[in-house]
């Protein structure tokens, strides 16, 4: 269940427009786009994992089975102008076990998603919600007549996505990114019986050493709100916390980036994942 928190390391690495006169640093993921600007983006995160957190949360115990999960995120967003975006979102992802030879891919989700800027007084401040709606079957490989049966893809639910962005300027090469975001997991067939809420807290520092390069480092802090054994709301009931270091680059000016990130989960719940993340995002935008 790792891999879900990319999303939004795939909202900050794809989230920054671009102008002749800027580069990169032109429009932060708080930004929107004018009426009639697009971007188009793709993004790739590859989760593997072959320990856990003990209980102490800091420590790790193998369990001798690797486990790979991967997300290919796409993401349509367009300026209808005033202070208004419309888009749409199309996940798929896949798992697989080598050891046991069980895979599966699908599309696990897809829908609309509108984006404001809410005060006039902020300009570098946005709100943007995300419904997606479950497209694959069984996502949870719960059926009896499952094949594979207990293969776990993703939680089987709609997912109802708000997110807060903002950003600081520290001054001409330095940058913060700040995220907050609200998941609220309307399930469907899941082994938790009762909708949930999950909280995702990111901080980006960004350095420009010009304008078609940065570099920069992240934290996210993910908590689950649900006891899994009790099936009822419990505040910071599981969480786990993941670091990275990661470079973009502005490859065709003003039309094409292409980025990377490397994260680590170095503290968690008992019993959560201690996995890494390969992650690589390209965005194409188009510009009045």
């Amino acid at each position: 269940m790792r891999y879900r928190s990319l999303f939004f390391i795939c909202v900050w690495l794809c989230g920054w427009g671009l102008s002749a006169q800027e580069g990169l640093q032109a429009y932060t993921p708080s930004i929107l786009y004018k009426k009639g600007e697009w971007e188009l983006k793709s993004f790739y995160n590859y989760y593997t994992q072959s320990s856990r957190f003990d209980d102490n949360g800091i420590s790790t115990i193998g369990n001798g089975t690797r486990e790979n999960y991967a997300t290919w995120i796409n993401q349509f967003l367009i300026g209808t102008g005033g202070r208004f975006n419309v888009g749409v979102d199309l996940w798929m992802k896949s798992v697989s076990i080598p050891s046991s030879g069980l895979n599966r891919t699908a599309l696990t989700g897809i829908g609309p998603k509108v984006k404001i800027a809410p005060f006039r007084g902020i300009e570098k401040l946005s709100y943007q919600m995300t419904l997606l709606f479950p497209v694959a079957d069984d996502q949870e490989g719960r059926a009896i007549d499952a094949d594979p049966r207990g293969l776990f893809l993703e939680s089987d639910k709609t997912l109802w996505l708000h997110q807060l962005f903002y950003d600081l300027p520290l001054g001409p090469k330095t940058q913060l990114f700040f995220q907050q975001s609200f998941w609220y997991n309307l399930v469907r067939e899941s082994f938790r019986e009762r909708n949930f809420l999950q909280t995702q807290t990111s901080i980006f520092a960004n350095y420009f050493p010009n304008s078609r390069w940065t570099i920069y480092g992240m934290t996210e802090f993910f908590p689950t709100h649900y006891d899994d054994q009790r099936q009822s709301a419990k505040a910071f009931s599981s969480f786990f916390v993941q670091s990275g270091l990661g470079a973009k680059w502005q490859f065709i000016p003003s039309k094409l980036e292409v980025e990377a990130l490397y994260t680590n989960f170095w503290l968690g719940s008992p019993g959560s994942g201690a996995g890494q993340t390969f992650n690589i995002g390209l965005r194409w935008i188009r510009q009045n």
